[in-house]
């Protein structure tokens, strides 16, 4: 707009120029009816081409501030170059060349919703044990939390019912007693971990909300048999093995992928493996390990606590 304003006053002190000279001219001597006529025409040629400069001026204006406004990238470089690049005086309104697809973030944003996804199949083998409880999930695709999701743990005859879970980040856990003796129901597992202190049945305690993947050993701390655990993963990407061993996870976005098969009492088997738009496979073989040795909640044994 600078550039424009002074491209303006230039002209418009060309035509107060020119007009003094006509009017020490006309002191002088009065002028003919054709050299009239030639002035008017002189005039109407001065005006005519004020008004393309400030039409080609406001058209680079336009251009450039259309560029500061969609922030730049390669389509806003060209329209930089056109504005730059055009006449300066009597130029046609210049034509933008549309923008080319696939390029800036929206097409990336596109690009991204329109990941191919694929299936991975595979069997998972246990050695020492069976495939019954047995899960497989993808670890490294990241899904938004679950809301308004609960899953009951009952504690019943001394025991968690059920004594394993899979979940996903953002689910309710809720423990109520249903026994007629206390129970302490807590967990020290990383980033998962919380006390529910003792109680006996009655209405349950708050719900406890998984934040974080991964596997949360739940115990009671006066019943050193009371034992649970839950799977928390961080997506929808997971299913049972099925009795025969085999599993098939369907909707998994391609690319690298790290694939895990985990069960209670089981060592967890991990693979990553490269996800075409044919799909592959993940074939599995983990250890039975027996239950864990856990101390109560103060980190000291059990002790001599009759059950």
């Amino acid at each position: 707009m600078k550039r424009s304003g002074k491209l303006v006053s230039a002209c418009v002190v060309g035509a107060c120029v020119l007009g003094a000279v006509g009017m020490a001219s006309a002191e002088e001597r009065a002028p003919s009816m054709a050299e009239f006529q030639k002035l008017q025409a002189e005039v109407r040629d001065q005006r005519q081409l004020i008004i393309q400069l400030i039409q080609s001026e406001q058209q680079r204006y336009d251009m450039l501030l259309k560029l500061l406004q969609t922030g730049g990238g390669p389509s806003g470089e060209r329209a930089a170059a056109a504005a730059a690049a055009a006449p300066a005086v009597g130029a046609p309104p210049a034509t933008s060349a549309p923008a080319s697809r696939g390029v800036g973030p929206l097409s990336d944003v596109a690009a991204r919703r329109e990941q191919a996804h694929a299936t991975i199949e595979g069997t998972v083998k246990v050695n020492g044990g069976d495939a019954d409880a047995v899960y497989v999930y993808v670890d490294n695709v990241k899904g938004p939390p679950v809301r308004g999701k609960k899953v009951q743990i009952k504690q019943e005859g001394k025991q968690f019912t059920p004594a394993y879970a899979v979940v996903q980040v953002g689910t309710q856990l809720d423990f109520p007693n249903q026994d007629s003796i206390f129970h302490n129901v807590f967990s020290q597992s990383p980033r998962n971990s919380f006390d529910l202190g003792a109680y006996r049945a009655g209405p349950a305690p708050r719900p406890v909300t998984m934040t974080a993947p991964g596997v949360v050993d739940i115990q009671c701390n006066m019943h050193e048999s009371m034992r649970a655990a839950v799977l928390v993963v961080p997506n929808k990407l997971f299913t049972k093995v099925r009795p025969d061993g085999s599993f098939k996870l369907e909707g998994v976005p391609t690319g690298s992928r790290r694939v895990v098969a985990w069960g209670p009492n089981l060592k967890p088997s991990r693979q990553t493996i490269d996800l075409g738009t044919s799909g592959a496979r993940a074939d599995f073989s983990i250890e039975y390990t027996g239950p864990k040795s856990l101390p109560n909640k103060l980190g000291q044994p059990y002790g001599s606590y009759k059950e």
